[in-house]
Order: structure tokens, then C-alpha cells, then sequence
């Protein structure tokens, strides 16, 4: 059967009633300053002969079939903030599928990328709900069966989201994501990740807007923490950045594929400020030496939108029936940003500005953990970099705290620096033109710390003398105070820094 004629029978099987042909496929979004029940949305679609598909939960608007003279009317309602063509939505693969051999046993981006280590170090994305919005996943997959946790079927409306996609790319990605570290086959980013099926797209992996729209919503709802969206198109939407505003603002992690046609423009949904842009790197020959070169791989769309990249050529990860093979593509660089998402979900990071949100929080790590390639800082084809788990898990460096005190007073006691710590130990670091005393006080009581130092100049009562440097550590037991008494004359200081000890 010929593609253009496949293609046109998938079209139509979409909707319950089959379309006359001056009608076309759109989504009418509606004014949110204007009160406008669902009941008059779906009375003004249906007055205006259409056929309504589907009534949208979280985001304003419609989507259905209308007569073409119709959707001018419409345009002209006072009640209606756009009227857009629901459009198809894919994947743009190089369709390059490799019978899986020796060289592809190991996963090479999962390990590039320090997935191993995090790992290695507990981090295994548990209890971590991400979302994948593909074509589906083989569920009775061996590595994927115990972390696919559910879903939904868009294109078919029913509970069943199983992968039918010809080349099993919501499979691939789920396995890219999360395929099971069991000892056999591939692992994924986060090995333990909780794993949805959202099926927005059909069986040559291309779906409607509309479908993509109602996934999205699902993710919100259901709430997700990450949603994976290895698909994209050249066309901007409103209703396609107000779902993903609505779910970024929810909290979730929202990644997308930049694009496979080598082009310097970022496809949608990619390039809205609330998603993740993500590029595709390569390695110099994967077949024989595995030597990461972390170039740009040659399809990869590039731009200002880019955000982050990540292994893209040659991946191996799980395919429908239970088996293994290896794809290239930005949609598998962006399933490793996914996973790394759920990774760091999964170390619990700080709430930086205390909103009670983490997207922001982990988007801002990924970026600043990054290792950058390319021209310095942040540039069109890597973003701010390859993504680095390593670096994105290793602890913050110690903050040192500094203090200058001054005797100034008649008495020691009324210049005396009190300092407030967490139970922990600490290097002191003391330079002064006077003595100083050093104690500790805390759940144990009060105790003298001895400073232990062969340099006798540090007693020096003169203002002008060269200041003497001395070290020590002091471990404090639940919270505690360090306690600075200055000697000497007036006008003698002493600079101090305290940092903690890892």
C-alpha cells in the first residue's frame, strides 16, 4: 500500500465520524478573561456544524473538525483567542536500525553521561514517575516489565498503550530512560524509574496535536515529574506552550528532542522557554573503539533554544518483541536528559527559592553541572553542555566563613566573637598580631581548644607585627558555638575563616 494512502487511513480512523472533505482538523483555544463553560465551548463547536474530538482538561480550548466557511465565523467570535490547524507531530529519525552485535552490549551514553556512577552511589530514579510520550511501550519487555508503572492510549482512547510504532521508538526511548539493571541486555539512565506509556502517536510514529495536547494534560493530572517528548515539529502552537507552561509550572521536567534535519531553527515543543532543548552528540567510531569525541552529531538541529546535549548516535537500548537494537537521533539524546531528570529528582535536591517546585531547581543543575563543549559558556549546538551526572551529584564546595575581630575595648570580654555551627567538624584557619583564646561550647559543655603551634610570635601584644598563622580542626557535637577571645592591645586584629570539613 502506498505511504501517502496509509498515511490517510490512520488520519481518518483518528475521529469516530468519518470527515467530509472540506472539513480540517483544528483546535480552537478560547480567552481565559472571558468566562466560558465547557458546556457553551462544545454547544459553539457543534452550532457550527463540527465534530468535536475532544474537550481539553487544563488548557482553554477544543479540538475536532470544522467546515472551512465555519472556522472564519469563528474567527470573528469575541469569546475565541485562536484558531489553529491541529497538525501532525513525529519523529524525524535518520531510520538507521542495526541488528544488535557485541559492540553495543555496554550502553555507551548511559555510562558517558556518569549514569553508572550515580547509580553506584544509590541514585536510581525510584519512585519517580516519568512520563513518555511516543508511540507507546512494550510493557512485557524484560527490561521494562517491572518499572512500567501504567498509562494511557491517545490515539485509540482506550487503556491500552502498547507499542505498535514501526521502529519501536517509544520503546527505545523507555529503555533509554529506564531499562532494568538486571545483568542481561541494556540499562537505563535510572534503572529503578517509575515508567507511563502516554501513546500520542500511531504505528508509523506520527500523531495529532490534539492527541499530544490530551497527553500532556494526562502527565499533569496524573503527576508526573518528568515527561519525555521525543517528537517535534517546525510549527509554533499556543495551545501546544500552554499545556507545556501549565506543566512546567506544575513542577515537572519537561525534555524534548531539538530536531534531526542538521537545521540552525529548534523545533516546537523544544524551543519554548518552559521545555528542555536538548542536542545530540556523537562518538568518533562507535563500531570498533568506542572513543567519545563529543562532537556534534551530523543530523542534530542546533540554535539559541538549545539547552543541553547528550549521546545520540548509535544508541542501544530495548525494542518491541523483547529485543535490542541501536537508533540514532535527537529523540534518544533526549532520553538520556529524561533519565538524568529523574536522577536528580531522586537525590532530593534544595528547593532554592522555596516554592515547593523542583523542575526549576534540577533544569538549573543539569545546566550548571554540564560539561561544557564548543565555544565557551553556552553556545547553539550544546547548550550549556553534555550532561554530567558526576558533577550534577557531587557535593556543593564548603562554604568558608570569614570574620575580622579587633580589640578595641578595655576588656576582652566585650570584643569576643561568637560563632554559631551545626553539629560537624571544621578547619579553623587563624591569622593575628595577638593571642587569642579559642573554646567550644556545646551539648558537652565548655571547653578550652588547644592550638597547637610552635610560633612563639603569636602572643605578640604589638598592633604592627606581622601576623602569625595558625590552623586546627574542632569537631562540634549537635549545634554548638566557637568562641573567639582577643589578647593584646587595642587596635590588634585577627582574620578568621571556618569551613566545614566533608
Amino acid at each position: 500500500m502506498p505511504k501517502k494512502l496509509l498515511l490517510t487511513i490512520i488520519i481518518i480512523f483518528g475521529f469516530t465520524t468519518i470527515a467530509i472533505a472540506d472539513d480540517k482538523k483544528v483546535i480552537i483555544g478560547f480567552k481565559k478573561n472571558i468566562s466560558t463553560t465547557e458546556d457553551q465551548k462544545i454547544q459553539k463547536f457543534h452550532r457550527s456544524g463540527g465534530r468535536l474530538k475532544r474537550s481539553h482538561k487544563l488548557i482553554n480550548a477544543v479540538s475536532g473538525q470544522l467546515p472551512e466557511e465555519e472556522i472564519e465565523k469563528l474567527r470573528h467570535d469575541p469569546t475565541v483567542a485562536y484558531i489553529e490547524t491541529d497538525i501532525t507531530v513525529g519523529v524525524s529519525e535518520p531510520l538507521e536500525l542495526i541488528p544488535l552485535s557485541q559492540e553495543y552490549v555496554d550502553s555507551w551514553g548511559v555510562a558517558k553521561i556518569g549514569s553508572n556512577t550515580a547509580v553506584a552511589a544509590g541514585f536510581t530514579g525510584a519512585g519517580i514517575k516519568v512520563a513518555v510520550l511516543d508511540s507507546g511501550i512494550d510493557y512485557s519487555h524484560p527490561d521494562l516489565k517491572d518499572n512500567y508503572k501504567g498509562g494511557y492510549n491517545f490515539v485509540s482512547d482506550n487503556n491500552d498503550p502498547f507499542d505498535d510504532g514501526y521502529i519501536s521508538h517509544g520503546t527505545h526511548i523507555a529503555g533509554i530512560i529506564g531499562a532494568r539493571n538486571n545483568g542481561t541486555g541494556v540499562v537505563g539512565v535510572a534503572p529503578e524509574v517509575s515508567l507511563y506509556a502516554v501513546k500520542v502517536l500511531g504505528g508509523m510514529v506520527m500523531g495529532d496535536l490534539s492527541d499530544i495536547l490530551a497527553g500532556m494534560e494526562w502527565a499533569i493530572t496524573n503527576k508526573m515529574n518528568v515527561i519525555n517528548m521525543s517528537i517535534g515539529a517546525p510549527i509554533n502552537s499556543a495551545a501546544f506552550k500552554d499545556v507545556c507552561d501549565r506543566a512546567y509550572q506544575a513542577g515537572i521536567v519537561i525534555v524534548a528532542a531539538s530536531g534531526n534535519t542538521h537545521s540552525n531553527s529548534v523545533e516546537f515543543p523544544a524551543a519554548y522557554d518552559s521545555v528542555i532543548a536538548v542536542s545530540a552528540t556523537t562518538l568518533d567510531d562507535p563500531a570498533t573503539t568506542l572513543d567519545e569525541t563529543d562532537t556534534i552529531a551530523t543530523f542534530s538541529n542546533y540554535g539559541q533554544k538549545v539547552e543541553l546535549a547528550a549521546p545520540g548516535v548509535k544508541i542501544n537500548s530495548t525494542l518491541r518483541g523483547g529485543g535490542y537494537g541501536v537508533l540514532s537521533g535527537t529523540s534518544q539524546a533526549t532520553a538520556h536528559a529524561a533519565g538524568a531528570a529523574a536522577i536528580l529528582f531522586s537525590k532530593k535536591i534544595s528547593d532554592t527559592n522555596g516554592d515547593g517546585r523542583y523542575a526549576d531547581d534540577i533544569r538549573n543543575l543539569l545546566g550548571a553541572s554540564a560539561t561544557d563543549l564548543g565555544p565557551a559558556g553556552r553556545d547553539q549546538y550544546f547548550g550549556f553542555g553534555r550532561i554530567d551526572l558526576i558533577k550534577a551529584l557531587a557535593p556543593p564546595p564548603p562554604v568558608t566563613l570569614q570574620y575580622t575581630i579587633t580589640r578595641s575595648h578595655a576588656l576582652p570580654l566585650d570584643d569576643v566573637l561568637k560563632v554559631p555551627l551545626r553539629a560537624g567538624t571544621y578547619s579553623v584557619k587563624v591569622a593575628s598580631t595577638m593571642a587569642v583564646q579559642v573554646a567550644v561550647k556545646d551539648a558537652d559543655g565548655i571547653r578550652k581548644i588547644k592550638i597547637e603551634t610552635n610560633c612563639k610570635e603569636k602572643k605578640r601584644d604589638s598592633t604592627d607585627a606581622v601576623p602569625v598563622v595558625f590552623s586546627f580542626k574542632v569537631s562540634i557535637g549537635a549545634e554548638g558555638t566557637l568562641i573567639f577571645l582577643p589578647g593584646g592591645k587595642r587596635g590588634s586584629t585577627a582574620s578568621i575563616s571556618i569551613t566545614p570539613v566533608p
